[in-house]
């Protein structure tokens, strides 16, 4: 097995517009001063207009001899900017992904890769190039560049369009925060659960050894009544949503759930915690680290939060965990420090 030489890190925003692209902007200006360092997203970033909203998006600044990797077409887009070091072999609708360097600071569009294969890939190619940091970009509705098994380390980007007031914006944070506080299973589970998960279905542990449910998923009444209600523990390879939890619980099913990690869960956070409080269990066969929050207490919608006190209350929920205001502390006077230690 290829050692590993460099450190991954997923900045993820959130909610939509949390000023995610600004966070990733500045922390690369800084970490670009500590070594070299890599780029690439999950997806698509540095439009020029939100896709939604159709408001104009802060581009994403990239100091030069940063190391990024996107599609032929757009560094075509930029001559002179980029200096090209190798393709990956992966194809996107806009072209075949490529590894290069920029050779002046510039604004650049990352097109991305969509599966977790594709996302190593990327990585083991940036290493190779000597990077010693990667960033992977990715959104609220992209939350496979956080996963454990993708980067090895999360910023999360809490924006004023989080919620209407302070109160909700901070409630929701929580709930987010309390996805990383999920315990992991026993060792012997994740053992037996590592190989297992790779591959699509449901499982379950019954006399201490995993076996594969006839169910591929956990919305099969039959199965939920002759395989799981009699499980010690079920293992999900895919999301857990919604549909699944009420329907286990109609059935006054609570078993001890195992999911691949945080990112695989979707459902609720009203309709977790009541699972929990009625003596389920929700555990994860990998933990993410959370290594830093940003906060942004702007919103596009117009409302505006009290800079100092929405870093207090959020600084409050995340301890030890720092939390960053890039766009009132800047991360510049640090020098060529890495801000996370």
């Amino acid at each position: 097995m290829k050692e590993k030489t460099c450190e991954s890190t997923a900045i993820v925003g959130v909610a939509k517009n949390a000023g995610k692209t600004t966070v990733l902007s500045a922390f690369m200006e800084q970490w670009s001063l500590c070594g070299p360092l890599g780029v690439c997203s999950i997806g698509i970033d540095g439009e020029e207009r939100d896709a939604w909203s159709g408001r104009p998006k802060p581009q994403l600044k990239i100091p030069e001899g940063v190391w990024v990797a996107t599609t032929g077409a757009i560094i075509d887009q930029k001559p002179g900017h980029f200096a090209v070091w190798e393709g990956t072999g992966i194809t996107t609708t806009l072209g075949e992904v490529w590894i290069a360097q920029t050779t002046r600071p510039t604004q650049v569009k990352l097109a991305g890769v969509h599966t977790r294969e594709e996302a190593h890939r990327v990585i083991d190619g940036l290493q190779r190039a000597g990077v010693r940091r990667v960033v992977v970009d990715g959104a609220y509705d992209r939350r496979m560049a956080a996963s454990p098994w993708v980067t090895d380390s999360v910023i999360l980007v809490v924006g004023a369009s989080l919620g209407a007031s302070m109160s909700a914006l901070v409630s929701k944070t929580a709930e987010w925060l309390r996805l990383f506080s999920l315990p992991v299973c026993p060792e012997p589970d994740r053992e037996a659960l590592t190989p297992l998960l790779v591959h699509r279905g449901v499982y379950r542990k019954r006399e201490g050894t995993w076996k594969s449910c006839a169910a591929l998923t956990l919305m099969e009444q039959e199965a939920l009544n002759t395989e799981i209600l009699k499980a010690e523990a079920v293992a999900l390879s895919g999301a857990l949503t919604d549909r699944m939890l009420r329907h286990m619980m109609q059935q006054g099913c609570y078993p001890r759930l195992i999911v691949s990690d945080w990112t695989r869960i979707f459902a609720d956070p009203v309709l977790l915690r009541r699972y929990l409080e009625r003596g389920g269990r929700i555990e994860t066969v990998r933990s993410a680290v959370l290594r830093g929050v940003a906060v942004n207490p702007v919103s596009p919608e117009g409302h505006v939060f009290p800079p100092q006190e929405l870093k207090a209350r959020v600084a409050e929920l995340c301890k030890p965990v720092p939390v960053f205001d890039v766009w009132r502390d800047p991360l510049e006077e640090g020098g060529d420090r890495d801000p996370l230690g």
